[in-house]
């Protein structure tokens, strides 16, 4: 009997360590939600103090590139700029949607798709054209 409920209070000591580690997860969470909240206003703020054509299209932009996948974002996002795909921006606009989770890969995932997709020519050093610019992608 004593080994039974040896093991019992075993098992109520680790569902209490469970339970406390809980909730320092849940704090942790919650601040790193603040965390976020506080750049997206950050963000917010500054596309408000300079409103370029560019920020105007990045607003309308995120909604749409919701769901995604990566090479249709980069086609979705090169038909808004007329046909030009901007990687630094592209870049931007895929991680604040969620479509690239990895900043330390961002560049490196679009380089890729834009090179094995040969959907788009090199016009300069980070910026290409849409082969077909003509048509809208959706």
């Amino acid at each position: 009997m004593a080994n039974g409920s040896s093991t019992m209070n075993d098992l109520a000591n680790l569902i209490a360590r469970l339970r406390q580690e809980r909730i320092e997860a849940e704090e942790q969470l919650a601040q790193v939600d603040e965390q976020v909240r506080a750049v997206e206003t950050t963000l917010r703020l500054l596309r408000q103090n300079g409103a370029s054509q560019e920020q105007e299209i990045f607003k309308s932009l995120l909604p749409e590139l919701q769901g995604k996948k990566q090479l249709d974002a980069m086609l979705l996002i090169a038909s808004k700029n007329n046909g030009i795909l901007k990687v630094n921006y592209a870049k931007r606009l895929m991680l604040e949607a969620g479509i690239i989770r990895n900043p330390k890969n961002a560049a490196s995932i679009l380089y890729t798709l834009i090179s094995r997709s040969e959907k788009f020519e090199k016009v300069k050093p980070g910026e290409y054209r849409c082969i077909g610019s003509t048509a809208k992608f959706a």
